[in-house]
Parts: structure tokens; sequence; C-alpha cells
């Protein structure tokens, strides 16, 4: 084996440095259609050919003009080859050699973060696309450092108003377990705790869709601006409906408590009071109630509230509640 095809040889096995590289490179375009170079070449396609997809292939082409690869050659196997050698190493020589040609960066790393909200205290985090997220007590949310690809998606456990930046492009998907939210920029309030069994999506500004799972695999209901969305994860059902005073628990930390079980009440009073409520019966814990709270109510003044529309009484020992049947 001469001494030019013992270097092929050791590029094709990563053996070079970036110089002798560069010199094979430049060998190559210009004896392409030698008959030792050709079988060389040959020899070693076939295993190139099981690692590239479809898509490197069709880059690979595009590449033959630059290349000086003609169209009388026989065999496509070597010419993609070829191809393939030569833009290996052309990602690994300075920009002034490569002609001008531009190549797909690599791929971005994503670091995911999140963030957690201690019991009676809320957080606020601007995302990288410009979104803003509020959370409140109890919530958690992971999200990307940077959005890459064609969606931008983040995961929730909580309650969060979130402020979503605009982008036609690049929708934006809220994760919550057992449904998402898909945002064509808006503004709205999202209570889907895990232990919940209601999430509750109230749209502000914008469109939103509620995707929930049904039988043909996945429903999506669209809400306009003043529209609440309530989905009972045991029964598989949404409500949607208006409300014409919600109020949200950034607004001086109203509760707006609609249609939602005692247990879910009692569930959002401990996160944002940090007090333990425990119910005692659980005939009365399914129990429904509409109230809104909006002056700054003490958690006594909302239990006793609660209370006098209720079946229980309420009593309590230092830091913990306890929801009594009335009988």
């Amino acid at each position: 084996m001469n001494e030019n095809l013992k270097k092929i040889q050791d590029y094709l096995s990563g053996k070079l440095g970036e110089e002798e590289s560069l010199e094979v490179q430049l060998y190559l375009a210009d004896h392409m259609e030698d008959p030792e170079v050709s079988a060389l070449l040959e020899s070693s396609f076939d295993s190139f050919r099981a690692e590239a997809d479809s898509r490197t292939m069709r880059a690979l082409w595009g590449t033959r003009k630059h290349l000086g690869i003609g169209r009388s050659q026989r065999n496509r196997g070597i010419i993609q080859y070829a191809v393939a050698v030569a833009i290996t190493l052309l990602l690994a020589i300075p920009a002034s050699l490569q002609l001008g040609w531009r190549f797909k960066p690599a791929p971005v790393t994503v670091s995911w973060q999140e963030c957690c909200v201690p019991l009676a205290q809320t957080r606020s985090i601007c995302l990288s696309d410009g979104t803003k997220l509020t959370l409140n007590a109890g919530s958690r949310v992971t999200y990307p450092d940077r959005f890459t690809g064609d969606t931008r998606e983040i995961f929730v456990d909580g309650e969060v108003l979130a402020e979503v930046a605009k982008d036609k492009e690049h929708p934006f998907i809220i994760h919550t377990g057992d449904a998402n939210v898909r945002v064509y920029g808006t503004v709205f309030d999202l209570k889907a705790y895990r232990d919940a069994s209601v999430l509750e999506v109230m749209l502000r500004e914008g469109s939103v869709g509620l995707e929930i799972p049904s039988q043909g695999g996945c429903q999506e209901v669209r809400l306009t601006p003043g529209d609440l969305a309530q989905y009972d994860r045991a029964a598989g059902e949404v409500t949607l409906g208006t409300v014409a005073n919600y109020r949200s628990f950034t607004d001086d930390g109203a509760f707006s408590f609609i249609n939602l079980p005692l247990q879910d009440i009692a569930s959002d009073l401990e996160r944002s009071f940090g007090k333990r409520i425990v119910i005692t019966d659980e005939a009365i814990a399914s129990e429904r109630f509409l109230a809104f709270f909006t002056n700054g109510e003490s958690l006594d003044e909302i239990l006793a509230l609660l209370e006098r529309n209720g079946n229980f009484r309420t009593t309590n020992s230092g830091d913990t509640y306890y929801i009594n049947n009335k009988r």
C-alpha cells in the first residue's frame, strides 16, 4: 500500500491530526476517480451507510459540486462516502478555508431547572423566552434554561399565573401529569396540584386549549377570555363557564372556590396559611362550595364563613384545624 492510501486509511480510522487530515481531504478531492482510492473507499462505505440517516445523506449530496465530484462516477456509494469524509473534515477547518460553506451548529445542551415554593409563600420567575410565571404556595415548576426545537414546554405541579410570551412558531405547552395546556400567547391562571380532584384554567387574555385524555386519545377544549374550565379528574369531564368576579391568588391573596369539594379547599388553605387541616369525616370531604374571599380574610374567618353554609364544624389545636361533621 502506497503512502497516500495508508494516510487515507489512517484518516478513516481517526488517527490523524488536523493538518494531516486536511492534506487527505485535499488529496481525495483531486483523486476520487483513482481506482485504488475508489476501492479503499468502497471497502469502508458499508459501515458508514449503516450509521447515516436519510437527512445526513441529503446533506452529503448537497456538497458534491463543492468537492468537484462529477456525475460520471458510477458508484453512488463511493460518492456519498467521499462527501461524508469531506464534511467531517470541513467542520474542523478554519472558516477562511471553508469557501463560504455553512453547516448546522451542534445541538444546544439544555439544563433543566426546578423552582419549588414553600408553604405560605409565592414566587415569581422569568423564563428564557420572556414568559413570566407567578407561583402559589406549595407549587413546583420544572423548566429548561433555554427553549429549543419546535415547542416550548414546562411541567407544573401547583398553581400559577402565567403571562406567556407570544411566539406563533413555537407553541407553549404546560404539562400537568394528566392534562396539558396549549398556550397561544396569553395570560391565564392554572391550578393543577397533583393531589387536587379538580384542575382549573381561568383565561384572562388570549387563547388556550385544555388537552385532556379521551377514548380517541386526546380532546382539546378551547377557552376564550373570561372562561373558566374545570376538569374533574375522577369523572374525566370538563365544565366550561364564565365567572365575572373571579379573583386570583395574586390579587392580594384572594381565594375563588367555584363548586370545589371541601377536600380541595382545605388543601388550598393548608398551602396558603401553612397550617394543617384535617377532615375527620369522609362524607363531608366531597361537599362542594361556591365562595369568594377577596378582603384578606384570615384562615379562621374563611373556615367560619364556610361552616355557616356547610354541614361541618371546625375546632383547632395549635397549628392543626379539625373539620368534623355537625351530626
